[in-house]
């Protein structure tokens, strides 16, 4: 992996003092230790945008749900606070989904969904 020289303004000395003798008492270098937290911030951050995404999809199926509960026995998804289709079959509509590449509840109709899915990409599931 390629690394890159980076100068950081701003920090505060105490712990920047205090991450030095954490990243040495590890066996690691600062830059090692400035890596590990600034993946796991970004991982945080990236979960937290698609938690929020996932609120609002669900919001807008229980604002929604007289609407959508007509299509009871089909599969819905729903994505960009919008119901972007109805589908006969679950995997239909699992694989429309995929092709949006965006935050997508896939759901039976027949009550409003509690239990969700996340996919993470065409791959990935959780």
């Amino acid at each position: 992996m390629a690394k890159k020289d980076v100068l950081i303004r701003g920090l505060d000395e105490s712990i920047y003092r205090r991450a030095k003798a954490a990243a040495a008492s590890k066996g690691i270098s600062v830059g090692n230790a400035v890596d590990e937290a600034l993946a796991s911030w970004a991982k945080g951050m990236e979960n937290a945008e698609l938690e929020d995404e996932v609120k609002k999809n669900q919001e807008f199926v229980k604002f929604n749900w007289n609407k959508i509960k007509k299509f009871k026995g089909k599969i819905a998804v729903v994505s960009e606070e919008r119901l972007q289709g109805v589908f006969s079959t679950f995997e239909e509509a699992r694989s429309f989904a995929k092709k949006k590449n965006k935050i997508a509840l896939v759901f039976p109709i027949e009550r409003p969904p509690i239990q969700r899915e996340i996919e993470l990409g065409p791959e990935m599931e959780i």
